[in-house]
């Protein structure tokens, strides 16, 4: 059984009232409810939601002046875990995170123990560096490394097969059973995903070219080549694994969707899997899907919405009206936004929420849920008409691309219904450019958002623009003092410079002035130029903002342009 530390923090305190984040007397309730555990106390103004975990984490760290890590949000290098015995990891809440050079990261409540500290670098036989985490997500970690990624590990590097990932050229039928034995090449679709899944891999793709076929891995969003075969031996691989998503292999003209769950020591993982046919040959996408058991929906405040935007969209929640359009290059680049937007309303009050989606994201409780099933005959329209006799207050579309749907929304407005709809666009006039002559009159407001990649918080690197950068960028008046950050490269981020994705988003919302060119029929052109007199920002201004914050770079911020 793991025991909480106990720990007074007085100073963490006093940075609490001097913030006036809560009243000093709910300060001494919570120490004498909580037997005077500061740690405690910090867990459980997190819950209560009074601030948010970054910041509360923030405060405690700027009262013993050592860096704070999330765990939650973390790459573990599964071999620096195992330097420290689970035992010990669990009786002292530590648990190391990656190396850099020689020295190891470990995350602990207790980071300013010099006993801990002397006790870690015995275990590692080096240098630690200690680093304040809370609790709960020590206990997190412990349970989800030692027992599923150690385990995966150990697996993975016992299956003999695992040897021909070190190959540096392409390796054929007589190459796999002189590395790794005659019955090895039966195990490769196994190993390959074990690989994947070690390697914290969020795609694996295997694309035929005419004489081999290469294996690539995607981690944070970034392509990695780990292997080439011959194509016998990925003919071999494709087989076993369509076998694995029960797919019938006669059929290779058609793209062949499935899922498969493939179980390993520890857990159960969900892949979903996709075949498309190529000149080559079927080029295979496996995505591994999250490896949280379960990933909490994000709620708006974590969004980096800017206070602009989050204040607009937080008036249009509260009014409810017409058709929210939810917008972004693809469905990947703006899926969460509607997924926190429900969220919020079914926060605000009871009233009756459905879905219509083609694949759902998240499970939503106390909202009703439909999904489209083309297979059994069961077409959005079908599940929309079903929404319609059951009446919701609220209704959310994931795709809109379908002119029977959009005929139809029209009407559900009219019947008192919120509608939010989601539709793959370029930017929030190119959305408006698409549905304007069906539902453009009843439209109260569009989003459009697009992912980039987010800055490792680990090794980013801090700059000062120079002169002929900043001038491009602000109007100013004397020598400019303006900073941003540039991507480095740490084993925390795989060596990317990033970590996850940001969504760079713009709102724009269609009051009276605007509402009256889209009813006369005027061009996009003059939409946009009557919209930035009422303050319309794009992208590239959120972007850009979000570069100053630290948390991507312009060069994530230039690929606004490439749509």
């Amino acid at each position: 059984m793991m025991i909480r530390p106990k720990i007074e923090n007085p100073l963490f305190f006093k940075l609490l009232k001097k913030q006036q984040i809560i009243p000093d007397e709910f300060i001494s309730d919570l120490l004498n409810e909580l037997e005077e555990n500061a740690l405690d106390v910090l867990a459980t103004l997190i819950q209560s939601g009074i601030g948010t975990k970054r910041q509360l984490c923030q405060l405690w760290c700027d009262s013993i002046g050592i860096a704070h890590v999330d765990l939650e949000k973390s790459l573990f290098q599964s071999e620096v875990v195992r330097k420290v015995p689970e035992r010990f990891a669990r009786q002292n809440y530590a648990i190391p995170i990656y190396q850099m050079g020689d020295t190891v990261t470990v995350a602990t409540p207790i980071p300013d123990s010099i006993e801990l500290k002397k006790q870690i670098e015995h275990y590692i036989n080096g240098p630690a560096n200690l680093v304040f985490a809370l609790p709960q997500d020590i206990e997190w970690a412990i349970e989800n490394e030692y027992q599923t990624n150690t385990a995966l590990y150990e697996f993975f590097t016992k299956i003999s097969t695992s040897k021909v990932f070190d190959a540096d050229s392409p390796i054929g039928e007589k190459a796999f059973e002189e590395i790794a034995g005659k019955e090895s090449i039966n195990q490769l679709h196994v190993c390959l995903i074990l690989l994947g899944i070690t390697e914290h891999s969020s795609e694996i793709q295997i694309e035929p070219e005419e004489h081999i076929a290469r294996i690539c891995f995607i981690i944070n969003g970034e392509f990695h080549e780990r292997l080439q075969l011959e194509k016998s031996v990925y003919r071999l691989l494709i087989k076993k694994l369509k076998t694995m998503a029960k797919i019938d292999d006669a059929q290779k003209k058609e793209a062949q969707y499935s899922r498969i769950i493939f179980p390993t020591p520890g857990k159960k993982f969900d892949i979903q899997f996709l075949s498309l046919s190529t000149k080559f040959g079927e080029k295979i996408f496996l995505k591994l899907m999250d490896r949280q058991a379960l990933t909490n929906i994000p709620k708006i405040s974590d969004l980096h919405l800017s206070l602009k935007t989050k204040r607009l969209l937080e008036h249009q929640l509260n009014a409810r009206k017409g058709i929210m359009l939810i917008s972004g290059p693809s469905d990947a680049d703006y899926i969460d936004l509607p997924y926190s937007i429900i969220n919020e309303i079914r926060s605000l009050n009871t009233h009756k929420i459905m879905s219509v989606e083609d694949s759902p994201r998240w499970l939503l409780n106390e909202v009703d849920q439909l999904q489209v099933n083309p297979k059994a005959n069961f077409t959005r329209l079908d599940a929309f008409r079903s929404c319609q006799n059951l009446h919701p207050k609220t209704l959310y579309v994931q795709n809109i691309n379908d002119p029977e749907i959009v005929g139809n929304l029209r009407k559900a407005t009219e019947a008192g219904q919120f509608i939010i709809a989601g539709i793959n666009a370029v930017d929030v006039f190119d959305a408006l450019n698409t549905t304007r002559l069906e539902i453009g009159s009843v439209v109260t407001a569009i989003i459009n958002q697009k992912k980039v990649r987010r800055l490792c918080d680990h090794c980013k690197k801090k700059y000062l623009l120079s002169p002929k950068e900043a001038e491009d960028l602000f109007i100013f008046e004397g020598p400019p003092q303006i900073f941003a950050y540039r991507a480095m490269g740490c084993p925390y981020c795989q060596h990317t410079g990033y970590q996850g994705y940001i969504g760079i988003q713009e709102l724009l919302v269609i009051n009276n002035d605007i509402k009256n060119p889209i009813h006369r029929n005027t061009t996009i052109h003059e939409i946009k130029n009557q919209s930035k007199k009422h303050g319309f920002q794009d992208k590239e201004y959120d972007g850009i903002k979000k570069v100053l914050r630290g948390l991507t770079t312009f060069t994530e911020i230039h690929s606004l342009h490439e749509n």
